[in-house]
């Protein structure tokens, strides 16, 4: 059984700081479902504006995967 495409919600956008001296947009998207009466959020993809992708390392803090640049964000919404 399929479960269809995937939904993915831009849920927030917010500023980091790289080590390289750059600042860069970061963009967090969920996936929503229904559960139980209730919506659900998932974190889906943690990425660049341009799409790039970033690995999470802690609280507010990310790296670049293709360029291994850290990232640092002081956002009351950062992730």
């Amino acid at each position: 059984m399929s479960s269809g495409p995937v939904n993915l919600v831009l849920k927030h956008i917010f500023h980091a700081h790289g080590s390289d001296g750059r600042d860069y947009e970061v963009h967090v998207y969920v996936e929503p479902a229904h559960k139980d009466n209730a919506w659900i959020e998932r974190i889906a993809r943690v990425c660049l504006a341009d799409g790039g992708e970033l690995r999470v390392l802690s609280h507010h803090h990310y790296e670049v995967v293709a360029t291994g640049v850290k990232l640092a964000s002081g956002d009351s919404a950062a992730i």
